[in-house]
């Protein structure tokens, strides 16, 4: 065991080496609210047994002038692996959480899933290294895979290197001599400095330096904590440079000073639209967004209008600093759109420039160029009951152009618009461009998925005798396309082919390998050489696929309806590793289908059992796919109750039962084939 100072201290008295748990009492480790840990939720324990800690929030008993206290930390432990010499070890980092906010986030984000809580760590660019502090020129021994997303140099690049490598021609000389002070002393400090990633790309890195020392107290190693903190250095730079405007203006006068410290408030506008735009990737509540933010940073009330190829206007929102005037701004939009000349508002507005500042908005020489962009001058009128002394008009440009123009009025009681404010809307245009860009392209692809997956899936036929409704819904965590499948086809003599599949996948691909294995099911059915055997059909797409080379597996069940020569109908039925067929008949009660269950698909070619049901008149078939009732876990048997419960309570209209199916069983985490047919 090797420690810094600061776990020293956390374990007073103590003499290394000694077993990590005696370390963990000594410090008196335990949760946030002071509750002893248990083995399996105590973090050196678990580190112990080589699983890595993502972020867990303990505490640990502090002694100070003012007596001992529980002192809250965060625990992020990660196995040192392919480290040379220390492949048996683990690297614990303790962090402070001072601030009861800070606990409390910390301990919500220490009950979420591990996948969520790896990406926590990694998005916030926290990266770990480790030097031998012993070996010449002080070589990486280990790097976390964070520090390779952070720099783009991977464990093979890093490993065996002074970190030097991450300096260029940027980095502070000065800096770069503390840092080899401060390792030739042994001491601990963190500075901010100019690093490069292996792209060429610069960033700012904060670095925090700790020594580590052997069970002796000699010098073995140096941890290395290290932030992206780019944003912040660049936001201070910014904040310095309102604030010495500020000193500026206060030997000038009081008005001054005032107008520094709102010249300050918008440039931290900036850094907060960033933030709030960039969270969603929808479109309308993006600008909705964007309009939020400006108004009242920038504006009394603000207009975003869009246009497509055409130049029409798509879409206009607006939004006025009081809302006891919103029917006012809705009234005047919808006057503008109907008004509006003919041709881009870039063009218009803004005579061709990516920005333009109107600060006498309400004179008379504005009014009659104002008066040329309407066919309808009272909507001017309308505009100026909003309070419209001063404007600025910018465009919010995308990877492909500009189809968003941004109007920011202030009335006659606020300041006129000035070049300060001009210069800031035009960066908050370009960052909302590029972001609304995004959001753009991700629902032109969100919208391409959902035709793909459309196309592939059939109309369901009107067929005599039969009422039938389906429903597919894509799992919301994947591509909005996946493997899933049902088929209802009309076959010669009257018959009925039914079908319910799953590919394996949850993507393109396995929407593709889908549409390929219901073409080939849909020529079985009608190959005469099957027959009406639903298992010498399913043996027949085995054949195809194997033959093909393929190589799909899937889950598909395949059942074949006749009227009945006595009333009703009569279905055989047959199945490849797919949950089985319910039946309620007209009196409500629900059967499972499940006589046989043969191997999925794409296996190997093997004989298939047929089964045969007798249908009464009134009956409803259900056929689903697992995400209706598979739950991470839970025994199958479950979910297929709830689902046989759900479907004896169901309405007895089919597509109101596929909804109401969905409604109370549906799992968002996997995709959703269902299909209902009464005869």
């Amino acid at each position: 065991m090797h420690t810094n100072t600061v776990a020293d201290q956390l374990a007073p008295g103590v003499r290394l080496p000694l077993e990590i748990d005696a370390w963990a009492t000594a410090a008196q480790l335990r949760d946030v609210d002071g509750t002893p840990l248990s083995d399996g939720t105590h973090p050196l324990s678990r580190i112990a047994r080589s699983e890595p800690v993502l972020g867990q929030a303990v505490s640990a008993a502090r002694v100070s002038e003012l007596g001992e206290r529980q002192e809250p930390l965060w625990v992020v432990a990660l196995p040192m692996v392919d480290a040379p010499m220390l492949a048996d070890h683990a690297l614990v980092v303790l962090l402070p959480l001072r601030e009861r906010a800070a606990v409390q986030a910390a301990t919500s984000a220490a009950q979420q899933q591990t996948a969520l809580r790896e990406q926590a760590v990694l998005s916030t660019g926290l990266s770990f290294t480790v030097a031998d502090a012993v070996a010449p020129d002080r070589p990486l021994v280990w790097v976390n895979p964070a520090f390779t997303a952070a720099t783009g140099y991977s464990f093979a690049d890093s490993v065996g290197r002074n970190c030097r490598f991450l300096q260029g021609e940027g980095t502070d000389p000065a800096t770069r001599a503390l840092m080899r002070e401060v390792v030739d002393a042994g001491r601990d400090e963190t500075v901010v400095v100019l690093n490069y990633r292996k792209d060429g790309t610069a960033f700012w890195n904060q670095l925090s330096l700790s020594p580590i020392h052997g069970p002796t107290g000699e010098l073995t190693h140096y941890v290395g904590i290290q932030v992206d903190v780019t944003a912040s250095v660049v936001a201070g730079e910014d904040r310095d440079r309102a604030l010495a405007a500020e000193r500026r203006a206060r030997l000038e006068a009081e008005e001054a000073r005032a107008a520094a410290e709102a010249a300050q408030g918008r440039l931290a506008l900036l850094a907060e639209a960033t933030s709030q735009l960039a969270v969603t990737l929808d479109v309308t509540a993006c600008r909705q967004r964007l309009l939020d933010l400006v108004v009242p940073g920038l504006a009394d009330w603000a207009l975003l209008l869009t246009t497509d190829e055409r130049d029409t206007i798509e879409t206009a929102m607006a939004r006025h600093v009081d809302p006891d005037r919103t029917e006012d701004v809705d009234r005047y939009v919808t006057a503008l759109r109907r008004s509006l000349v003919a041709g881009s508002p870039q063009q218009t507005l803004l005579q061709g420039a990516s920005a333009r500042r109107v600060s006498d908005y309400d004179s008379p020489r504005r009014r009659a160029e104002r008066e040329r962009w309407v066919t309808d001058p009272a909507v001017l009128d309308l505009s100026d009951t909003l309070g419209a002394a001063s404007a600025l008009f910018v465009t919010l440009p995308g990877r492909r152009g500009s189809s968003d123009v941004m109007v920011l009025v202030r009335g006659a009681s606020s300041p006129r618009h000035t070049e300060d404010d001009l210069e800031i809307a035009v960066d908050l245009g370009r960052r909302a461009g590029l972001i609304l860009d995004n959001a753009r392209l991700y629902e032109q692809q969100h919208t391409i998925a959902e035709t793909l997956q459309s196309s592939l899936l059939p109309s369901l036929p009107s067929i005599p005798g039969i009422r039938a409704a389906a429903r597919y819904r894509a799992a919301v965590s994947g591509a909005q396309v996946g493997g899933d499948f049902y088929e209802l086809i009309a076959l010669p003599g009257g018959a009925i082919g039914l079908a319910i599949g799953d590919v394996v996948g949850h993507d393109v691909m396995a929407a593709a390998a889908m549409g390929h294995l219901r073409g080939l099911l849909r020529a079985c059915a009608w190959d005469p050489v099957a027959g009406p055997d639903t298992g010498r059909v399913l043996e027949r797409v085995d054949e195809l696929l194997a033959g093909l080379g393929m190589g799909t597996l899937a889950t598909l069940t395949y059942a074949r309806l006749e009227p009945g020569s006595g009333g009703g109908w009569s279905m055989t039925h047959s199945s490849a590793g797919h949950p089985p067929l319910l039946v309620r008949d007209p009196a409500g009660r629900v059967t499972f289908l499940d006589e046989h269950h043969d191997l999925l698909l794409g296996v190997s070619a093997q004989h298939r059992t047929t089964a045969r049901h007798h249908l009464a008149p009134g009956s409803t078939v259900l056929a689903y796919t697992d995400g209706l009732v598979e739950r991470r876990g839970e025994h199958l048997n479950e979910g297929l109750a709830r689902l046989a419960t759900a479907l004896g309570e169901g309405p007895e209209d089919l597509d109101e039962l596929c909804g109401w199916l969905l409604a109370r069983l549906g799992s968002e985490g996997d995709d959703i084939a269902v299909l209902a047919l009464t005869v």
